[in-house]
């Protein structure tokens, strides 16, 4: 029986002709695969499935990356960099500013009834949410291993998939730049999406609070410090005031003495210090959860002021204009890089209202001003702006369809 692994994705720069001859299978790629470290089982291969994105189909991956390396050309006015580049920094000190990676590829676990849909669903989530691409997905359940290579029935598999992720906006010309926040949330999507369980989370060892954090568990390693070497000098001091070897095996072995006493509180303090460190990790956790719940709580009663306020303003607006704005709303509150399908829809809807489109975007911001600061205003203005453009394209095509007829 296979054991499911944790969820996670891996991600890194793809290398291009070996990632291919990997996910194509092909003849000479299986040949060159040592059996004493991993093994493809062709009869299991036809159990494996492919997802080409859309436009993809039959585009190669050293193809659709010279297309990448002339989009950052064309948008940036540079050059790609390729290769990693060395520097000095400003104290001498030899540094790497690595090259660009346009095409990334990403492996996470699966389980043995993990569907393609939900791996669509996870890569249109990371779309969603960042503007990252997926091109290819390629479910691998043929690969594994024997724990005893002469007996068949101890074959374990190794169920994963292969994500080929265009790491471009194709907009700026510019790589994706994801922090380790962002890349902590993309491991939340995949556990939640597969529905598989999550590895160790950084708030576990050390991210959410961490100022608040650094100094309970600062508090708790000296107070364990502190015992550990109450305990050693005690056993110094033994050593040292016992000398003679002999001396102090007899009184030991009679239960008399110094030696014997120091040995006694010796016994107790390694009987306590567990129990030390058990009550400290109490009450550390018991104030890491008292931060947390006074956390939420200011969150919620923040988010209950912004709806109470939202739901006044938007009483004062038309019907559509509304819808508009409390979309323009909940896209900066999810954090999103681009307005939902839904969102969108509710800004067309009220935009369609209007006879001259770019008018009718600054009357959405201007009505959402309330709700943005400066940086967020600047982001909807952005989307905003692709939308009139969008609209104006697709007026001039109708226009064109017409003018055919």
């Amino acid at each position: 029986m296979a054991t499911i692994a944790k969820a996670s994705e891996h991600i890194k720069p793809c290398n291009i002709a070996q990632c291919e001859r990997h996910n194509r299978r092909d003849e000479d790629y299986i040949k060159s695969l040592n059996p004493a470290r991993i093994y493809v089982r062709l009869e299991l291969t036809h159990n494996n499935e492919i997802y080409i994105a859309p436009g993809m189909e039959g585009v190669t991956l050293q193809q659709h990356y010279d297309y990448l390396k002339a989009l950052v050309k064309e948008k940036t006015g540079r050059a790609m960099q390729e290769k990693d580049v060395e520097y000095k920094d400003k104290n001498g000190k030899t540094r790497v500013r690595k090259g660009s990676s346009p095409i990334r590829e990403g492996v996470v676990n699966i389980k043995p009834d993990t569907k393609m849909d939900d791996l669509l669903n996870y890569v249109n989530r990371v779309h969603e949410r960042w503007g990252i691409r997926a091109i290819q997905i390629h479910m691998h359940r043929d690969e594994g291993h024997y724990e005893n290579p002469e007996d068949k029935s101890t074959w374990k598999p190794n169920l994963h998939a292969h994500i080929i992720w265009d790491w471009i906006d194709h907009q700026t010309g510019k790589s994706f730049k994801l922090n380790a926040d962002d890349m902590s949330q993309i491991q939340d999507m995949v556990a939640e999406t597969l529905e598989m369980e999550r590895g160790k989370r950084k708030e576990e060892t050390g991210a959410e609070h961490l100022e608040r954090k650094d100094f309970i568990l600062a508090n708790q390693r000296k107070q364990s410090a502190e015992l550990d070497n109450e305990i050693a000098e005690k056993r110094d001091r033994l050593n040292t005031e016992n000398g003679n070897a002999i001396v102090s095996g007899v009184a030991n072995l009679f239960g008399k003495g110094k030696y014997a006493d120091m040995e006694k509180e010796n016994k107790r303090l390694k009987e306590e210090l567990p129990k030390q460190k058990a009550a400290m990790q109490r009450q550390y956790q018991k104030a890491l959860d008292a931060e947390r719940n006074h956390h939420t709580q200011q969150l919620a009663e923040k988010d209950k002021q912004i709806e109470d306020r939202l739901g006044h303003y938007l009483s004062t607006l038309s019907e559509l204009l509304r819808g508009a704005v409390k979309a323009v709303v909940d896209y900066i509150q999810s954090g999103y890089r681009s307005f939902s399908y839904r969102q969108e829809c509710d800004v067309r809807r009220y935009m369609n209202s209007q006879p001259d489109k770019e008018e009718a975007a600054d009357t959405v911001l201007n009505a959402s001003l309330p709700f943005l600061k400066s940086n967020e205003c600047e982001k909807v203005k952005g989307q905003l702006s692709y939308i009139v453009q969008d609209m104006k394209e697709e007026h001039q095509q109708n226009q064109n369809r017409g003018y055919h007829m």
